[in-house]
């Protein structure tokens, strides 16, 4: 198999405590080296800050979110924020409310699901002290699956769905609230 033309998978930590069905965070941290084993063989990796601008610009909002890279099934969401800062990749998806989607929403709520991983095409690396930098990589997809590869990533959680509400409820539900104390 041509290691150029294959699909990668890298995987980042998620953490979940939010009730909305946008998943969001770093999907890969950026100047991090991990030691990867694939395709028989080994080797240290990490991603320079700049990796998917292309990927974002060229087709950004046709990233999919998928579990464990599980190519036979439907996506359980799309893409609806991929930026690049210094420190990684942030990206968040919206799940869509079907049956697989809603598991795994629940999964990540539960910290059962904790993390991102990233299925990419290397598009140009250059090699440091005997580490592979990935400089340019098409992103293919997101999955939710349970162990990072890179730890240094996180995400913050589930943003939530509910609209936002007036000053006035707040106000009485604040109330209601202290009356209770």
């Amino acid at each position: 198999m041509d290691t150029l033309s294959a699909i990668h998978f890298r995987q980042a930590l998620v953490r979940s405590d939010g009730t909305g069905r946008i998943v969001f965070g770093t999907a890969v941290p950026y100047g991090q080296t991990v030691d990867i084993e694939e395709f028989g063989r080994s080797y240290r990796e990490q991603f320079a800050p700049g990796a998917f601008a292309r990927s974002i610009r060229e087709r950004g909002s046709k990233v999919k979110l998928c579990v464990n890279h599980e190519s036979r099934k439907l996506p359980i969401g799309r893409a609806t924020e991929l930026r690049e800062a210094a420190d990684g990749l942030h990206a968040a998806f919206h799940v869509s409310a079907t049956r697989d989607g809603d598991e795994a929403l629940q999964l990540v709520r539960d910290g059962v699901v904790d993390s991102f991983s990233v299925g990419f095409r290397p598009v140009r690396d250059r090699q440091e002290s005997g580490v592979t930098v990935r400089v340019e990589a098409a992103l293919m997809e997101v999955s939710l699956v349970s162990w990072p590869a890179y730890e240094g990533a996180g995400v913050t959680g589930v943003r939530t769905a509910r609209p936002a509400i007036s000053v006035d409820v707040a106000r009485r539900r604040l109330e209601l609230i202290l009356k209770t104390w």
